[in-house]
Formats: C-alpha cells, structure tokens, sequence
C-alpha cells in the first residue's frame, strides 16, 4: 500500500527552474531534492537567489531520505 504524504509534488528539471520559479509559492516551504543531493542543493541556491527564504534540500537526495 502506497504511504500517503502531506505534501504537494511538482517535478522542475534543474535547467528550467529560473523560469519556473515564478510560479512557486514564495509563502509555503519548499524542499528540493534529487537521486544524490548535487542538484536539490543547486535547486535551493537558485531559489534563495531568486528570493524564496523557506527552501530546504534533502542532504543524501532521494537515497538518503529515510524512508
């Protein structure tokens, strides 16, 4: 059986984040995440860059998330 999750999801490939960021809540928090953690900790210095103060990333990625 699938867990639920209390989150929203939205999948933004890395290379098109500056231009989709606009259309991200400024207000909730965000978490970035990908397989190893290089690109969700890129992901969240592009969106700090880009004003947004409530972004975390997943240390480890996606691998590292304990299930």
């Amino acid at each position: 059986a699938a867990m639920p999750f209390p989150y929203d999801f939205v999948n933004i490939p890395l290379g098109a984040l500056r231009q989709k960021a606009e259309s991200l809540p400024k207000d909730k928090d965000i978490i970035t995440f990908c397989k190893i953690s290089l690109r969700g900790y890129e992901a969240q210095r592009i969106l700090n860059a880009a004003g947004f103060n409530r972004v975390s990333y997943i240390e480890g990625g996606i691998l590292g998330w304990p299930f």
